[in-house]
């Protein structure tokens, strides 16, 4: 009895992980989106560079010899509680298959990526909009000052190409 339950279980389990793997990646990706599902939700309004940017706290970090900050304005049109922030790259290209995209500069620096509400005038804010769209913010990524360009990604979604070599801040 012992052996025919292990064996069921088994069975199940082996069903389960097939199953899993034979459904496409994107429909466990598109999971984490949430209202951010479409390019047309998000336009880059303007970009730039800096040697520095503004971090979470509010405080100014600086990128360091050899680096840059990459500043991409962005307009949302979906409530701000809606966007996972965080998920948000910076990649070199597209890919063909999602997962296999590629970051330009390195995305476990503790300061590679932050990011800041900015009010009506385009300066960081310190309000929180709430459940108010459109709403602007600005995603800042370090990078090897060499980059000259790359793609805005989100879940499966790119924005691009941004070039950053005209914009030197």
């Amino acid at each position: 009895m012992k052996v025919f339950v292990a064996t069921r279980v088994l069975l199940l389990g082996s069903i389960a992980i097939g199953a899993c793997r034979s459904r496409p990646q994107e429909k466990f990706v598109a999971r984490g989106r949430g209202a951010l599902s479409r390019v047309e939700a998000l336009s880059i309004i303007a970009v730039t560079t800096a040697p520095e940017t503004m971090n979470y706290d509010g405080k100014r970090v600086a990128a360091g010899p050899g680096y840059q900050y990459v500043l991409l304005d962005c307009r949302f049109t979906v409530s701000p509680n809606e966007v996972n922030f965080d998920d948000f790259q910076l990649v070199r290209d597209s890919a063909a298959t999602i997962g296999q995209e590629r970051n330009v500069g390195d995305n476990q620096d503790d300061d590679y990526f932050s990011w800041t509400y900015l009010d009506n005038s385009g300066r960081p804010g310190a309000n929180v909009p709430g459940s108010v769209s459109p709403f602007t913010a600005r995603l800042s990524f370090k990078v090897p000052r060499a980059a000259e360009g790359g793609y805005l990604f989100y879940w499966g979604l790119y924005w691009g190409p941004a070039q950053f070599h005209a914009n030197r801040g």
